[in-house]
Order: C-alpha cells, then sequence, then structure tokens
C-alpha cells in the first residue's frame, strides 16, 4: 500500500501590521489633540488611524491576520483623537466669538464702574490708547502690574523673576487672564521665556493663569519668566487679540 499523503499544514497567520499602524498614528492623535493649533495634525492622524484600523478589522475577521483586539483599539483611539480635536477646535472658537462680540457692550458699564476700580491718579478711558503705566484698561479688562521678584531657579536650574498681575473682568461673561491678555516680559529688548517649575515657589499659583472670574470681579495671576542676567525688566500687557498694541499697560523693574 502506498503510505497516505502529508498535507500541508496550514500557514501561520502574521500580526495584522495594518493594526499595529493604526495604533501609533491613533496615540499620536490623541496626545496632539489636546494642543491647540497643533490639533489640526492630530485629526489627520486619528483619520489615517481610523482608515488603518478598518483594514486591519476586515483582514481580522476574514481570518487573514491575527490582532483582532489591536484593531479595535486602533480604531478607539483615532476616533477619540478626531473628536477632541473636534471639541477643543469648538471651544476654542466659542472663547474667540464670546471676546470679539462682547468689546462693543462692554464700553458703557466699564466707563461707569471706572471710578470704583482704580485709583485718582490712574484713571484712564476705558478704550484706553498708548502705554499706561503700571495700571490701567484694556479691552475687556482693567489690569494692574503689581510686583516683580527673584524667584526659584525653573526646571532646568536657570534664574527666574515672579511676574503678580491683578486684573478684573469687565466683559458680561466669565473669562480667564489667558483668554484675555497678553502678558509679556523683556530684558535687554529680548522677551523672555515662561518658566517652568518642578516644585512650585512660594507665591507662585499655577493655576490663577486659566482659572475664571465672573463679570466685575478681581483676581491675582502670577508667572514666571526665565531671566538672561540681573538687568531691569520692562512688564508688558496687552490685549490678546490687539496686534497693533494700541492699548498697553507697562511697567519697568529693577532685580
Amino acid at each position: 500500500m502506498r503510505p497516505a499523503p502529508i498535507m500541508p499544514s496550514p500557514a501561520p497567520q502574521g500580526t495584522t501590521v495594518c493594526g499595529i499602524v493604526g495604533v501609533v498614528f491613533g496615540a499620536l492623535g490623541l496626545v496632539l489633540s489636546f494642543i491647540p493649533i497643533i490639533n489640526n495634525i492630530a485629526a489627520i492622524f486619528g483619520l489615517v488611524g481610523a482608515v488603518l484600523a478598518i483594514v486591519a478589522i476586515v483582514g481580522t475577521f476574514r481570518g487573514k491576520k491575527r490582532g483582532k483586539a489591536l484593531s479595535i483599539v486602533a480604531a478607539v483611539l483615532s476616533v477619540l483623537a478626531i473628536v477632541i480635536t473636534l471639541a477643543m477646535q469648538s471651544a476654542a472658537s466659542k472663547a474667540l466669538d464670546d471676546i470679539t462680540g462682547t468689546s462693543t457692550s462692554q464700553s458703557s458699564s466699564a466707563d461707569a464702574d471706572k471710578d470704583a476700580k482704580t485709583d485718582d491718579s490712574t484713571k484712564t478711558d476705558t478704550k484706553a490708547k498708548g502705554e499706561q503705566d503700571m495700571e490701567g484698561d484694556l479691552t475687556d479688562m482693567h489690569v494692574k502690574i503689581v510686583s516683580a521678584v527673584r524667584s526659584g531657579n525653573d526646571y532646568n536650574n536657570q534664574p527666574t523673576v515672579l511676574v503678580t498681575y491683578e486684573w478684573t473682568n469687565t466683559t458680561d461673561k466669565n473669562n480667564s487672564f489667558a483668554v484675555l491678555a497678553n502678558p509679556k516680559v523683556f530684558q535687554n529688548g529680548q522677551e523672555l521665556d515662561t518658566a517652568m517649575y518642578l516644585d512650585n515657589p512660594e507665591g507662585y499659583d499655577s493655576g490663577s493663569y486659566l482659572s475664571e472670574l465672573q463679570p466685575g470681579a478681581t483676581g491675582t495671576v502670577t508667572l514666571g519668566y526665565v531671566l538672561k542676567d540681573d538687568s531691569e525688566i520692562t512688564v508688558d500687557v496687552t490685549n490678546l487679540l490687539d496686534f497693533s498694541d494700541t492699548a498697553k499697560v507697562t511697567y519697568k523693574f529693577a532685580i
């Protein structure tokens, strides 16, 4: 008798490459989706990851490749990246609409309340023009540069200065200093970088910059800046969207 023919064993299935690449694109998109402006790229990563995930899922269901769970993870990450990107961009668009839509309505109410918020020596028009020394009115806020003092070193062991701002929300909606103001610090004519600390120094409130105030409320913001040397610094605060700097509060400090 002839021996029974040996049937060839089926070729081993490989893990789906599309699923692996889809996870990478989905994860990158998810991380970048929280960063304004850059999250435009996150949406693209999410879209590419979603397409690769669909291809991988189809392949695994047909039994051509292994890695069904990996493909599903890629799809979830990619969809989350797209959804979060759209949500972040919608929130940013709403904030810009709030800023541009409330400027006109606030001019009359800010004029009426001006005496209660400023000293006689620092009174200015609500729609102020030019430089205002240490304290004054911007489009949607009243701001005072309170102090600038040396602080602890940043994460890179560089010397820093801690600047304190006091501001009043003169819009008719809740707003934060980050949405309304554009604070900058200069030394020797060069803008200083914002400091990042491993351990928050005394007097520094990391959340104050983003904390919202109700209409008419006053709060304090502290921001750290990396010093270049021991020379004096100039602190400027302008409207966030006023690129011509027609209204500015400024003051110089010896360090």
